[in-house]
């Protein structure tokens, strides 16, 4: 693949000069160009974009066209010329079920893109012959990718589950075919870097009012991209989250305006509909917030950084503060108690182990200090002599041997 050049700042304040093409930088600052077709798949451009004297290059202008005109990407069939029985087939039926269509259209974007590619090279097979053996052998073919080889057995997983509920399948080949993507996901932002974030952009900042809005209230950026003056509530920011199942699963989440928040919120002007806009004045689309986030991070020296990071931090402060299970899945809009579980165990762990560290500092110290005043060798003797020598009155006489009774007796006699 050519490496693009690199381009000037002037150049870089304008849009890609072609329709659904868009620019992304990653952590080392290579850019790349992606052309993004209502539909289909995201096509990532493998033409220089510009030349040595900063024009356009004829390689990228052709390969655009070529796309747009259908050469470089197949058009998804129609369902009615797919072969009855097949994996594409019932993918083409899961596309227009009730279950797929009350998916956000993000959702949807990622499952057409995820399975699509399934279907080019395995679209023509019956799906009725699929064995775990199969879903394995194609998510080992993906092992280099391991978090998208992953994805595709939980989108299988889904696609049969519907299949089984709509009685086209008996059973689900992707029942026990394990993980193999072993990260932790992306980076949860540490105190020292959140600080290091701040330093770099002040109050005021586009950046900095972001930072503020995903950490304190841990909203996705597709949500958060949405977020304006009119979610603004009685001192409250109240919205219905994008990525729910169905709209009439998607509980109104009203959030608290901490200090914080606050602070960069009035330091900053929301000119139109929305908290954040980008340099041309429009509010970010989801994936355009994720880039920006990724530049602001760079710039910072936080490369490890991500917008998704800081929803994690979030919810790991909240947890380790003594938030429940319930109040998280309030907090962050989760359906069911699995992401609350992992984040309020991890922080009981937390609390579990400082406090047996505490404990044993505790008989450590008690351990080290004695319990009473070291006495000389001769002190105890010496005391217990002086107490022998003492004159003391005794019945019985001078041994004092007698009882009092023997005494009384002796008088008498």
């Amino acid at each position: 693949m050519a490496k693009t050049p690199s381009i000037t700042s002037s150049v870089k304040q304008h849009k890609v000069p072609f329709k659904y093409c868009s620019r992304d930088t990653d952590r080392h600052g290579n850019e790349r160009f992606y052309l993004r077709l209502p539909g289909r798949p995201k096509h990532r451009m493998k033409s220089p974009y510009l030349d040595a004297s900063g024009s356009v290059t004829a390689e990228f202008s052709a390969e655009y066209h070529s796309v747009i005109n259908a050469t470089a990407i197949k058009p998804v069939k129609s369902g009615s010329t797919l072969q009855v029985g097949s994996i594409r087939w019932l993918v083409e039926k899961y596309y227009r079920s009730k279950a797929f269509q009350n998916h956000s259209a993000a959702t949807q974007n990622d499952k057409r893109s995820v399975l699509g590619r399934y279907c080019d090279g395995v679209g023509h097979l019956p799906y009725r012959k699929l064995r775990k053996s199969d879903i394995e052998a194609s998510q080992m073919k993906r092992k280099g990718t391991p978090g998208a080889a992953d994805k595709l057995v939980k989108y299988l997983k889904a696609l049969f589950n519907w299949a089984i509920a709509s009685e086209l399948a008996d059973t689900n080949p992707t029942i026990g075919v394990t993980k193999i993507n072993k990260s932790d996901g992306f980076h949860s932002w540490r105190e020292q870097e959140m600080e290091v974030f701040r330093a770099a952009y002040p109050i005021g900042s586009t950046a900095r009012l972001a930072f503020e809005l995903m950490l304190n209230l841990g909203v996705r950026r597709s949500d958060l991209v949405t977020l304006g003056p009119k979610n603004i509530i009685e001192d409250r920011i109240e919205f219905r989250p994008s990525k729910a199942t169905g709209a009439a699963q998607r509980p109104l989440i009203s959030l608290p305006i901490p200090t914080d928040l606050q602070r960069a919120l009035d330091a900053t002007r929301h000119p139109g509909g929305t908290f954040l806009v980008n340099e041309y004045g429009h509010a970010f689309t989801s994936n355009g917030f994720g880039n920006k986030m990724r530049q602001w991070c760079d710039e910072a020296g936080l490369p490890n950084c991500s917008s998704h990071g800081l929803r994690k931090a979030s919810a790991t402060i909240l947890a380790e503060a003594g938030a429940t299970e319930h109040q998280l899945m309030a907090i962050f809009g989760w359906s069911d108690s699995k992401m609350a579980q992992h984040y309020t165990k991890s922080a009981q762990s937390k609390r579990i182990i400082d406090a047996g560290f505490e404990r044993r500092e505790t008989y450590l110290a008690d351990k080290n200090v004695p319990l009473s005043e070291r006495r000389k060798s001769s002190e105890t003797k010496r005391r217990k002599n002086n107490a022998k020598t003492g004159t003391k009155v005794r019945d019985g006489g001078p041994g004092g041997t007698r009882t009092p009774n023997q005494a009384v007796m002796s008088r008498r006699l």
